[in-house]
């Protein structure tokens, strides 16, 4: 076979462009490129025409929204795949894009990509993250100002780091333990809970009314419930913490602020956090291949920190927080949905039949009872049996027809004289 020949064989046009992504392209392309850049491409190689362009067979041009539900990615991410995918050298645009005008895109088969150019093109367009507003630790005319501290072990107090929690004054970002939580994070978050006051102390007697608190200790109730709502949002599990917005929504703070308020602190709040992570499936959505992963982040960390469906005030998901035995409220719940279901699933009793005396029983004089229908026949017309030629309703053949009302009433006549 000459070469010619060899030549005549080989695919041509998008064959030869699908043919090459398969088999060549899926196997040098970097990392950061095996992901939406892919997918975009397998899109060019799925919708061009034999000769590459991005079009339809009655000439309508295939826009780019219509690129990126091909390929299952969003708008503005497929832009910067197609850009990516032109400084490689795989795909060209004839047209510009202004509103009004529709460019048309097409597949270009190169021996030599330049998938560099592709990663430092996507490394350009990366959406930048939101810079979040300093501390006030952290600004010029507050840097005498000490940061919200948590009662520890007397080893000192440091701001909430920039992951929304509170590491040791000097180190930073510690790196995460197997639990996903900042290795020195500190085991004892406090409680945030305000401090009782009155007129005695906890082992002297006196008048139960409380005094009202002066404006410092309100200041240093509030930096204590900042510093352990601060503490709860940190420990929260990583995978969770990285999708909340920043700032943290004012509903996943004021959940926690309820919480504390109730009496709760903020280390049984982690623990609540971190069971119902696991208990209630959210861990296996967001470390599972084939899980929906966290859909709504917002929404999963106010279910992980408010309460549960029960009355009592001091159950934590069935146990009592005081002492840690059942919660009774929970118990006596149950106790009663289970009787309701019994009850309802018992059988009914039927009627029972006691008989009467045939005697009277009293002198009051019984209601009478309506006349008992009888039930219902079927009949026919027909003809009177004197041939008188009256017809007349009554009950069909083999009965005997009788005679009509007329024949009746003269027979009757005739025996009364």
């Amino acid at each position: 076979m000459n070469t010619t020949e060899q030549d005549a064989k080989q695919p041509h046009g998008i064959h030869a462009f699908r043919n090459r992504l398969f088999w060549r392209w899926s196997d040098e392309l970097p990392r950061p490129l095996r992901e939406g850049f892919v997918k975009v491409l397998h899109a060019f190689g799925a919708g061009a025409n034999e000769s590459g362009r991005m079009v339809f067979r009655d000439g309508r041009v295939i826009t780019l929204k219509e690129i990126a539900r091909a390929a299952c990615v969003d708008v503005k991410d497929a832009r910067r795949y197609v850009d990516a995918a032109m400084a490689a050298g795989v795909v060209s645009m004839e047209g510009i894009r202004k509103r009004g005008h529709t460019p048309v895109y097409s597949a270009v088969l190169t021996d030599a990509p330049d998938w560099a150019a592709a990663v430092e093109a996507l490394r350009e367009t990366r959406a930048q993250p939101k810079r979040r507003a300093p501390r006030v630790w952290e600004t010029e005319e507050g840097k005498g100002d000490a940061p919200p501290s948590l009662p520890g072990e007397g080893k000192g107090d440091a701001p909430p780091s920039e992951n929304g929690g509170c590491t040791p004054e000097g180190k930073g970002d510690a790196p995460l333990t197997s639990q996903g939580v900042p290795s020195n994070y500190p085991k004892n978050c406090g409680d945030g809970r305000r401090p009782p006051t009155g007129s005695g102390g906890a082992h002297e007697g006196g008048s139960a009314a409380a005094t009202p608190a002066s404006p410092d200790e309100e200041k240093e109730t509030e930096e204590l419930r900042a510093a352990a709502v601060g503490c709860v949002l940190g420990l929260m599990p990583s995978r969770l913490r990285d999708r909340l917005p920043n700032p943290v929504p004012k509903a996943v703070v004021d959940a926690i602020r309820t919480e504390l308020a109730r009496g709760l602190t903020a280390d049984q709040l982690v623990e609540r956090v971190g069971r119902r992570w696991q208990n209630h499936g959210y861990e296996n959505d967001a470390e599972s291949a084939d899980g929906p992963g966290i859909l709504r982040p917002v929404g999963v960390a106010i279910a992980l920190v408010r309460r549960g469906q029960c009355t009592s005030d001091r159950c934590d998901d069935g146990t009592d927080v005081d002492t840690g035995a059942r919660c009774r409220t929970c118990e006596r719940e149950t106790e009663d949905r289970k009787r309701r279901r019994e009850a309802a699933q018992a059988p009914v009793q039927g009627t029972i039949l006691v008989g009467v005396p045939s005697g009277a029983t009293s002198a009051t004089p019984a209601a009478p009872r309506p006349a008992r229908r009888l039930p219902a026949q079927r009949t026919e017309i027909r003809d009177c049996e004197r041939d008188c030629g009256s017809v007349h309703r009554t009950l069909p053949a083999p009965a005997p027809a009788g005679l009509c009302p007329r024949c009746t009433a003269d027979d009757a006549r005739a025996v009364n004289g």
